[in-house]
């Protein structure tokens, strides 16, 4: 039990990755299993920025865009919630591909603005508006 480490699980996938490159037994091997986590790093990176992006453009002002970012409220309006995420799945990044589970990550982010009372409309233009941004960039995803 010596070598176990508390990780989150988000970046599971990432510690299991940097763990593969150090006993990649050829360069050729260490260098595929680099790209993988170079592209795997990329993809969160998007993902993150583009709920980000939908923050910003769905708030009213910057007080309020922090207090998303920021807070951690509990569901309340299950419905909203939900039409919520299931429209950024669709729209931008499906979670059950494993390529995408980073996304689950950002939900909460979600549940606070559907506690902040922002529009479901207006989440949704801003999704819209955020994948048609990525699509334009041939981002993962979207």
């Amino acid at each position: 039990m010596g070598d176990q480490e508390v990780v989150v699980s988000s970046d599971v996938p990432i510690m299991i990755l940097q763990k593969k490159i150090k006993s990649a037994k050829t360069l050729v091997e260490a260098e595929k299993l680099k790209n993988d986590l170079n592209e795997l790093m990329r993809i969160r990176e998007v993902i993150q920025r583009s709920v980000m992006e939908i923050i910003k453009k769905s708030t009213n002002s910057e007080e309020q865009t922090l207090r998303v970012q920021t807070g951690c409220a509990e569901v309340t309006n299950h419905k909203m919630y939900r039409e919520v995420i299931e429209y950024y799945k669709v729209k931008c990044f499906n979670w059950h591909d494993s390529k995408y589970e980073y996304a689950v990550h950002q939900l909460h982010l979600f549940a606070n603005l559907c506690e902040e009372k922002v529009p479901v409309e207006r989440i949704k233009t801003a999704i819209d508006d955020v994948s048609e941004n990525l699509k334009k960039k041939d981002a993962p995803g979207c």
